[in-house]
């Protein structure tokens, strides 16, 4: 089985690593890890059975069972047994351990290379390094947080050697942050703002208060992620990107959101900044890496929607090696130019989409008990 894993992982990071690739170049990837998992992922191929779906009856990646993200939460999806896994990753947002989606890693080698690639595209396209400042708390802090981790790398691959973190074991550093933030502009040395969008909410919040404003120095850029989730007030997402904008004197193009999930390996950014620093027209639709699909799925019909009508969002993620590679969301999204808008969580008719779902996985893991 290991040989089999590390076989499969070299074809997956050789196609990562290519600067692009066809549909039928990813369509056959996927079959080929979806064997893979089908025969190493007991619960999984429980669920495929349940479905009737097998790795031979299958022509295209569409057709390959998409996880709810709730059954993350209610077994182990994991190719090997989770004593042999070097990394888990949890979500956040309960205080029940049972109740955190867990997903677990073998190894981070296709985790770290698909987020350098991809960062590097949409974040960095002109630059090797630049000064970071941090608004997360460190990986040794968070060990279980893949966005910890992700910001771990971001830094030590991209940031210069006086990057930093505004976090410390005593929280936000926020005042610090402030003072590092005046200083730069006063410098004159571009640097990054990347973290939590809720840190950032608590950012404009207190600057608002002290009326404090910047103007961070040109070729500054700014990378939030992960929403409030009940940590800070809300703001919607095109209001936030404004008033930071305004905050920090950066242009709008230059301000990018990035879509993650502890279920995925890999990461899903706005297009503007890429689209800035290749003289492209300025999109902010999201755009998936070319070794991720994004489909709008009408997810009752278990069909594709066409372009311009909402679904649920589902991901095709091959850096997914060894939990599973089809994740069905609870957000619901519309394809627009070159990408996908996100367009919130699943309400409605949607999240019993949704429920039915995860119906089906429970179904299949009570009702085939002891399948092989």
């Amino acid at each position: 089985m290991l040989h089999t894993y590390m076989q499969l992982q070299q074809e997956l990071k050789a196609f990562i690593s290519q600067p692009s690739s066809t549909d039928e170049q990813f369509n056959t990837m996927a079959l080929k890890l979806f064997q893979f998992q089908y025969e190493y992922n007991q619960p999984y191929r429980k669920f495929c059975r349940k479905r009737r779906v097998l790795p031979r009856s299958i022509k295209h990646f569409t057709e390959i069972p998409p996880v709810p993200i709730d059954a993350f939460k209610l077994t182990t999806l994991s190719s090997f047994p989770i004593e042999e896994t070097s990394a888990v990753f949890m979500t956040s947002g309960t205080t029940n351990q049972d109740r955190r989606g867990k997903n677990y890693h073998l190894d981070l080698e296709l985790y770290d290379l698909s987020m350098k690639t991809h960062f590097k595209s949409f974040m960095m396209p002109e630059l090797d390094n630049m000064k970071m400042f941090i608004l997360f708390p460190t990986q040794d802090e968070m060990p279980n947080s893949s966005l910890a981790h992700y910001l771990h790398i971001a830094k030590e691959t991209f940031g210069t050697s006086d990057s930093k973190y505004a976090f410390t074991n005593e929280g936000f550093q926020i005042k610090t942050l402030i003072d590092d933030l005046q200083l730069a502009e006063e410098k004159g040395e571009p640097i990054m703002l990347i973290g939590a969008t809720f840190s950032f909410i608590h950012l404009l919040d207190e600057c608002k208060k002290n009326n404090i404003q910047f103007k961070l120095p040109p070729n500054s850029r700014i990378m939030d992620t992960g929403g409030a989730k009940g940590r800070s007030r809300e703001i919607e997402l095109t209001e936030f990107k404004e008033k930071i904008s305004e905050l920090c004197e950066v242009p709008l193009e230059m301000c990018v959101n990035m879509y993650g999930m502890t279920e995925l390996s890999s990461q899903i950014y706005d297009r503007n900044l890429f689209d800035y620093f290749h003289q492209n027209e300025i999109h902010t639709t999201k755009v998936s890496p070319h070794w991720v699909k994004t489909v709008i799925m009408d997810i009752e019909e278990m069909r594709e929607q066409p372009l311009g009508e909402k679904g649920l969002i589902v991901h095709y993620d091959l850096a997914n090696i060894n939990s599973v590679s089809s994740i069905l969301t609870e957000d619901i999204g519309v394809q627009g130019d070159g990408g996908f808008y996100l367009l919130g969580r699943a309400k409605g008719a949607e999240a019993k989409g949704c429920s039915l779902a995860v119906e089906q996985f429970m179904a299949s893991s009570q009702n085939a008990k002891g399948a092989l």
